[in-house]
């Protein structure tokens, strides 16, 4: 999914050449995630959170952010190939938490803009915040020591809500199931030995402020299509039943290891021919770690039927004001392995990971999407107000690695070649 999230995760996007709104292979689109919830307990995420009030009550942060991108599979004006460098600001976000013995809440607003990501050539007047959205935005009551239950624009319970490290998180944040913020009520059970989430959302998060028609939001959600996409789709997802039960297999002696399953059922929209279609979408994984080591294994089907006049082995999605197709039908697998590494009397803290993720599309003319990544996650030491993440992605028809995937990559496939690109964020939390 990605460059700013709660962890912010940063999203490097690549329109398609000749695209109206993106033209010439111009960059269009980055991403984030946001602050860590009450029910998240990830390795290393997230990146962007408020320094914790002493004992509770209502805590206000902010969190700034810059990037530098080295691009080895860009594309310049003429449209000729190069690898390009850039240093930029990347993203604004406000954050409120507050907590007590009975209520919690959580809200993040992100502004974006100003910057190469969203420049001129994508019809960008080039001044921060000229993207901004709701991140989510909920509140919550404990029912007991180990249920509660909260309402509003808040991380579905689909797996646990980062399935890896990275910033970006990883190829299954494209295709829309990992970290996904939705409009909705959620009840949570938490024991020592297992965890049951349920959650009803009728409709995807509202879209904010951008150049886009509907996809200035956050999460990857099925939009209405821009004009540059081909063969987009004009949808929307409602009616979602969504959940896990996650199970502790072992935990002694500083090793745990917990198996979760999950579904995901929803009604699809199209405003086309107003008919109602499905998505219905389940994953399996194995989360693990021992000391310093952490990994996890997960596999998930997804099957889409968006009901689209045309075709339908295809659907539209979008996110950080840009939008694109993704193949409808598929298997995913993902995996990653990461270890803390003790830096004695230094300031910082490290861990190293590695993660892989292949889209396995089900129409045999599609070529599979693919994401290896090799990065690190630096975090100051007290307060850790200071974070920063970098990555070296190799990607395979991958919209947001190499230029000439973006529109299509995902769904048909790009050019079928594997792409390099590093990234670096750099965040401050005050």
């Amino acid at each position: 999914m990605l460059w700013l999230p709660p962890t912010p995760i940063s999203v490097v996007a690549i329109c398609a050449d000749g695209a109206a709104s993106c033209p010439q292979g111009s960059q269009a689109v980055a991403a984030g995630s946001g602050q860590d919830a009450p029910d998240t307990d990830p390795a290393t995420k997230p990146d962007i959170e408020p320094v914790p009030p002493p004992a509770g009550g209502l805590k206000i942060g902010a969190t700034l952010r810059a990037r530098y991108d080295l691009r080895f599979n860009d594309v310049g004006s003429a449209g000729q190939r190069r690898t390009s460098s850039h240093l930029s600001f990347d993203t604004l976000a406000l954050t409120a938490d507050y907590t007590s013995d009975r209520f919690f809440g959580s809200a993040q607003y992100r502004f974006f803009g100003g910057n190469f990501i969203y420049g001129r050539s994508a019809g960008y007047d080039v001044y921060p915040g000229e993207v901004n959205f709701l991140m989510y935005a909920y509140a919550g009551a404990k029912l007991t020591e180990q249920d509660s239950l909260t309402a509003g624009v808040q991380p579905v319970p689909f797996d646990d809500r980062y399935w890896g490290s990275s910033i970006l998180n990883d190829l299954a944040f494209v295709y829309g199931m990992e970290e996904v913020y939705n409009l909705g009520v959620k009840y949570r059970r938490e024991t020592p030995r297992y965890r049951i989430e349920l959650g009803f959302f009728p409709s995807a998060g509202p879209a904010g402020f951008g150049i886009s028609r509907d996809s200035s939001r956050y999460s990857t959600n099925i939009v209405r299509a821009d004009a540059y996409v081909p063969d987009g789709s004009n949808n929307d997802e409602r009616d979602m039943l969504i959940g896990n039960v996650r199970y502790t297999l072992a935990d002694r002696d500083g090793t745990t290891l917990h198996a979760t399953v999950s579904g995901w059922l929803s009604t699809i929209r199209n405003a086309d021919t107003r008919r109602n279609g499905s998505k219905r979408v389940f994953a399996a994984s194995l989360t693990a770690a021992n000391g310093p080591w952490h990994a996890k294994a997960l596999i998930a089907r997804q099957d889409i039927d968006p009901r689209n006049p045309g075709r339908n082995d295809i659907i539209s999605v979008g996110g950080f004001d840009s939008s694109y197709n993704i193949a409808a039908k598929g298997h995913y697998v993902f995996a990653e392995v990461g270890r803390a590494i003790d830096t004695g009397s230094l300031p910082v803290e490290v861990t190293p990971y590695v993660n892989y993720g292949r889209f396995f599309k089900e129409n045999e003319t599609f070529n599979d999407s693919e994401r290896l990544d090799i990065g690190a996650v630096w975090m100051s030491k007290g307060q850790k107000r200071v974070k920063v993440y970098t990555e070296m992605m190799l990607g395979r028809n991958d919209p947001y690695v190499g230029a000439g995937q973006f529109a299509s990559g995902a769904a048909q496939g790009g050019d079928n070649r594997w792409k390099a690109s590093f990234m670096a964020i750099f965040g401050y939390s005050f």
